[in-house]
């Protein structure tokens, strides 16, 4: 009984082992199989219990079977590598651990076989991702290691004849086909994204197996429309980079006997990672070399000297045109100390950079100093410098050199030339003014032997002009700018003048003056001042009669863009209701119209609690005037 019941644990144990269990007899026929057996080849147990090992395993055949037995026999137990064959005809990769046993005197061979499929598979992607590897490491170019590519993927699967990398440019929206093999397509050049295959497998992210009937089911959705030969089975697979789609792998077949599965997709997936990976460091491995040749050409060319120093100052590189520069060539200076080949001032002034630099302080990045070329002569050259740190974080700084010998010669020239015409500007102006002076005086003398009172005002007034005149020529003489009159300190001349030409007490009358960031040329200086002279003028003479006290002011200030505001403003007595300052005999105001004219502004009288006179102008412009 207890025999038995052991029998039946053992059957048990057999039927729901995890893996296949054959008994096999010595002609080669099963005499029992488990339940993953009949699993795994898709068969009943009592079909296999008709059929014989020849049946399901690619290897052993019938003629070979005595030959196996007997090897078999004399191992006892042997582990083997085979194929076995389903009953859809499937050819699946297995692992055989064979045992020759004798049971109540007859031979049997009991085999426990494990599916290695996902084991093979992962061998063959292993395999493949280092030969990717190595032919990333040896390829001279992109061409070279596509080509690698498709040969590791050949031996994989078909793809002889039908492979190709299409490569995504997200910016401009254009797919490329930098590796193209086709047996009836010629490569096509790069394309705006269309609605093919590979721009699916480009939208969706996901790898794609598309027989005729899962492409005829796309085109259906009108998720892609017929883009040349139809082929049989078209294998697709996306390229990603850190989660970014940057192109498609892609294998095809026009031929109905050749079939791509599962297995193929799964593999070309696999792969794909690694060949995004290597296409990527190649693209950047290319563009860093195109961008240092593109870099180099740029240094060489330059018309800059551009060199490279270390921390000791020692000259680590420089282009040809250092070399002209500094008159030696690049055996002479590199490795030796930049300062040795500066003057003695230079040096110092390179010197006290540098520790300032070491202090953490802020200093140009440009200055100028001078080298002294081979042959002796000296000089003078413009550096502009920029500290970085290599990759091991030393301290180098990038050096830009113009050598400006010629410029500064030609600046000193210049500058010796405009101080010639600055003098000699400086001088007219002087005589201009000592000549309005003698006017000023001669007018002053001959008023001297005038009787007639209105004839004396007339010289009076005369004299006063002409002195406003010879104001803005001192304050020209005595600017730093020659060709702009601060008419700030210009009024306060001017009206200071004026308060002694009349005799007024600025007790009695105050004075106030308010004019801001005001300059004018010659141009406009000289109108402008004789307006205000005869305004001021106007109101000393008229506005306080009698010794009436009063304030008279004068405000000056940029109005509304390019315009300028002048107002006239006295507490006097005012002007008759009934005048016309337009149309009036007073020459004074007539002359203040005429000004106002020539100064192309504006002018409002108002004469209310006194007289204010309120004018808008423009500075005016002649030609070769700023």
């Amino acid at each position: 009984m207890k025999d038995k019941s052991e029998l039946q644990l053992f059957h048990f144990a057999m039927d729901k082992a995890p893996e296949a269990v054959f008994w096999i007899d010595k002609k080669g026929k099963f005499v029992y199989v488990n339940e993953k057996a009949c699993e795994s080849l898709g068969y009943s147990q009592a079909e296999l219990l008709k059929m014989e090992v020849y049946d399901i395993d690619e290897n052993y055949k019938r003629k070979e079977w005595r030959a196996r037995w007997a090897n078999l026999k004399e191992k006892e137990t042997v582990t083997v590598e085979s194929l076995h064959r389903t009953k859809g005809g499937k050819v699946f990769p297995v692992e055989l651990k064979v045992n020759h046993i004798t049971h109540k005197g007859k031979e049997y061979i009991c085999a426990f076989v494990q599916d290695i499929f996902e084991r093979k598979i992962g061998e063959k992607i292993q395999n493949a991702v280092y030969k990717i590897s190595n032919a990333a490491n040896s390829a001279e170019n992109l061409q070279e290691l596509f080509h690698a590519i498709h040969e590791v993927i050949t031996e994989l699967m078909p793809a002889k004849d039908n492979f190709y990398i299409a490569l995504h440019d997200e910016k401009k929206g254009m797919l490329s086909f930098p590796y193209f093999v086709d047996e009836f397509e010629e490569p096509p050049g790069p394309e705006k994204l269309g609605k093919g295959l590979t721009e699916y497998v480009l939208r969706t992210g996901k790898p794609l197996l598309a027989s005729p009937e899962v492409f005829a089911e796309l085109v259906k959705q009108g998720e892609v429309v017929s883009i040349g030969p139809p082929s049989v089975d078209w294998l697709g697979v996306p390229l990603k980079d850190k989660g970014k789609i940057i192109g498609v792998l892609v294998v095809q077949s026009y031929t109905e006997g050749l079939r791509y599965s599962e297995e193929e997709k799964a593999v070309l997936t696999f792969i794909s990672e690694q060949v995004a990976l290597e296409i990527i460091h190649r693209q950047t491995d290319e563009a860093l070399k195109e961008n240092e040749e593109l870099f180099r050409s740029v240094v060489e060319n330059s018309h800059n000297g551009i060199f490279i120093v270390d921390d000791q100052y020692r000259f680590a590189y420089m282009n040809d045109q250092c070399t002209r520069i500094f008159g030696y060539t690049q055996n002479d200076l590199i490795g030796k100390d930049f300062r040795t080949f500066l003057d003695g001032e230079s040096k110092r002034l390179v010197a006290k950079r540098y520790l300032q630099r070491q202090e953490g302080k802020i200093i140009p990045s440009i200055y100028e100093f001078n080298l002294v070329r081979k042959d002796g002569q000296k000089r003078r050259v413009e550096i502009s410098s920029t500290v970085i740190r290599d990759s091991k974080k030393r301290m180098k700084t990038v050096a830009h050199l113009r050598d400006i010998t010629e410029r500064k010669i030609f600046e000193d020239r210049i500058k010796s030339s405009l101080h010639e015409k600055e003098v000699l500007l400086r001088e007219i102006h002087h005589r201009v003014k000592n000549n309005l002076q003698i006017i000023s005086s001669l007018l002053n003398l001959q008023s001297g032997h005038i009787k007639d009172k209105k004839l004396l005002g007339i010289f009076q007034e005369s004299r006063r002009r002409v002195k406003s005149m010879a104001i803005v020529h001192e304050k020209l003489y005595r600017s730093e700018n020659l060709s702009k009159v601060d008419f700030s300190k210009y009024l306060k001349s001017l009206t200071r003048s004026l308060f002694q030409m009349y005799g007024v007490n600025p007790g009695m009358v105050r004075l106030k003056i308010d004019v801001k960031d005001v300059f004018f040329d010659i141009n406009t200086a000289v109108p402008c001042g004789l307006l205000v002279s005869e305004l001021v003028s106007n109101s000393l003479k008229h506005a306080f009669p009698k010794g009436r006290k009063g304030e008279l002011s004068i405000e000056m200030s940029p109005y509304e863009g390019d315009r300028i505001k002048l107002i006239v403003k006295d507490t006097g007595v005012g002007l008759q209701k009934d005048l016309d300052f337009k149309n009036t005999e007073s020459f004074g105001l007539q002359l203040v119209d005429m000004l106002t004219q020539q100064l192309q502004g504006e002018m409002e009288v108002k004469s209310e609690g006194g007289t204010t006179f309120i004018m808008l102008f423009k500075k005016l412009r002649y030609p070769n005037n700023e």
